[in-house]
């Protein structure tokens, strides 16, 4: 009965049925869960970066690098070359054997040579023998001629063929030293202590004077020659360090110092040729090397480097965007040098070594919202 009476009333009043929907629609929202803050929060989607979209605050010299890039060379080399001509009997030593200085190197036949030395060693004796018997019979003459037995052109003679004599006695002394320079030059040996680099003959050739025979190296003091363009030459002077590393020893570094600059440009480029010392008693650096480095140049101030890209403006105060705990906080910061080369500045104020920043403007609203590397794993996603 009490249906019926409800329900003639809603069919004689239908803006009852109305209010009665509106209230109920409004129970239920009052009544219903609200989300919370943090689950709105966890909704807001991450800000994706690349890892070169930030960097690490680091305390260096404010573009006080020069990179550069060039090959080690040994000090100390040289193309020993045959001396005479002839058979090559012997090469006691092959490709990357160290030897001594003095060491033997080469031999050659020096038959021919041992023969013209005994016929020299001969002559010298013989032609000693005849200035011998030449002197004592001027002497004779010297006196006989003062008794007026021999006339004073005799005399002359007798001394004249003295004369004679003793030139021939000095150029068979000559063919003797000759000989056996000729003797030593047939034994090439090492003028210095090193690698042998190049084995250019084999015994049994035939060779004549200045044929290439080896290539002997000293590893033990290289030098390294590096090509910088002319903008870069007035950061760099004599005495100056640098490092550098070579593909061969992975991410080891090696230090050189800084013992000339070339006086002139290269035409083709127009950079200059700096060399620089580098130490290599162990010798396991090698000559012909690829080489790429850094120089510092000590004059450069140091400080907080960033660069000008990741700083803004809010409010008229320069700051950056700041990564911590995976989000962006806006940091107010006070800025030093610039250099618009590098577009790099030194921060005097408000960051510290090793925090994370933004190095592209993100807008100063999206402060607080959350980040998260691309293609990182996610224990490396912590800023």
């Amino acid at each position: 009965m009490q249906y019926r009476v409800i329900l003639q009333n809603v069919v004689r009043h239908p803006w009852m049925y109305s209010v009665g929907v509106l209230l109920t629609i409004v129970a239920l929202v009052l009544v219903w869960p609200r989300p919370s803050v943090s689950s709105v929060s966890r909704q807001i989607r991450a800000i994706e970066l690349l890892p070169s979209d930030s960097v690490v605050v680091k305390n260096e010299r404010f573009d006080g690098e020069v990179s550069f890039t060039g090959t080690l060379m040994p000090v100390q080399q040289m193309l020993l070359n045959a001396r005479i001509a002839g058979d090559v009997i012997d090469v006691p030593v092959r490709e990357g054997q160290s030897v001594a200085a003095g060491a033997v190197l080469v031999r050659q036949n020096n038959l021919d040579a041992q023969s013209r030395l005994a016929q020299a060693e001969a002559a010298v004796q013989s032609s000693r023998a005849e200035l011998e018997t030449a002197r004592e019979q001027m002497k004779k003459f010297r006196v006989l001629s003062q008794q007026n037995f021999f006339s004073r052109n005799d005399l002359e003679k007798a001394e004249t063929q003295v004369a004679v004599y003793t030139a021939q006695v000095r150029a068979n002394e000559a063919a003797v030293l000759m000989t056996k320079k000729a003797l030593n030059d047939a034994v090439l040996r090492a003028p210095f202590s090193g690698v042998v680099a190049e084995r250019l003959v084999e015994p049994g050739q035939l060779v004549m004077p200045n044929t290439p025979l080896l290539r002997l190296v000293d590893l033990s003091k290289l030098e390294l020659a590096i090509q910088l363009p002319s903008s870069e030459i007035a950061r760099v002077h004599e005495g100056q360090t640098l490092t550098f590393s070579v593909d061969a020893f992975g991410d080891e570094k090696f230090k050189a110092r800084v013992i000339r600059l070339n006086p002139l440009a290269k035409a083709s480029n127009r950079r200059i040729t700096v060399y620089a010392a580098v130490s290599n008693a162990d010798q396991r650096l090698r000559g012909g090397l690829f080489a790429k480095g850094s120089l510092v140049d000590e004059n450069s101030p140091s400080g907080l480097v960033i660069p000008l890209a990741g700083v803004q403006e809010k409010n008229g105060q320069a700051g950056v965007m700041v990564i911590r705990q995976s989000r962006l906080v806006w940091q107010p910061v006070e800025l030093g040098q610039q250099n618009a080369r590098t577009n790099q500045v030194i921060v005097t104020k408000g960051l510290a070594e090793g925090e994370s920043i933004l190095s592209t403007r993100v807008s100063v609203k999206r402060e607080g919202a959350p980040v998260r590397y691309v293609g990182l794993p996610a224990a490396a996603q912590e800023g």
